[in-house]
């Protein structure tokens, strides 16, 4: 088995002057520089060559390429231009998703944090000492329910901004 795989990673890894590709009987398969047996399929394999350099487009009165040369082909320029849009449509469509995400978890996370303070409010008896630890535990929620809003609004605000980006460069 390890022995066919090794044929099989070589038969793969020829270099590029292998010209004939030749399928055996029981499925074996070659690539070599002559023609394969009669019983074999065949298959002719181009050798590689370097991709033919771009015509210098002629210009037109203005200095621009002529739209004789152009027509239908977008320049270099406009397929770097064109991924660089690609690249920030889907870069802002990342910020909104991870901002919402955010706003989201900070809201569990708020509302997990007063059911815990808001808990402790059982403890609290009839007595002098329990009054005085349920004005600590109302001040204590307060203060954190504040705390909470702050973020909130600041993160809300964020998300905002990560939506009008998203809006902007055409994202959904």
């Amino acid at each position: 088995m390890r022995l066919l795989f090794v044929a099989a990673l070589f038969a793969v890894a020829q270099p590029s002057w292998a010209l004939y590709k030749c399928v055996g009987a029981g499925g074996a398969t070659s690539f070599q520089e002559t023609p394969c047996e009669r019983a074999q399929a065949q298959t002719a394999i181009k050798p590689l060559v370097e991709a033919p350099k771009p015509a210098v487009a002629p210009s037109g009165p203005s200095g621009e390429p002529s739209s004789a040369v152009t027509a239908g082909r977008p320049t270099l320029d406009q397929q770097v231009k064109d991924a660089e849009a690609d690249r920030l449509r889907r870069e802002a469509g990342y910020t909104l998703r991870d901002k919402t995400a955010q706003l989201e978890r900070h809201r569990q996370a708020c509302d997990s944090q007063q059911r815990e303070i808001l808990a402790n409010t059982a403890r609290a008896r009839n007595n002098l000492a329990g009054a005085t630890y349920a004005q600590s535990i109302a001040t204590e929620a307060n203060a954190a329910a504040l705390r909470c809003e702050t973020r909130g609004r600041e993160i809300q605000s964020e998300v905002e901004e990560a939506r009008r980006q998203c809006t902007a460069r055409g994202c959904s």
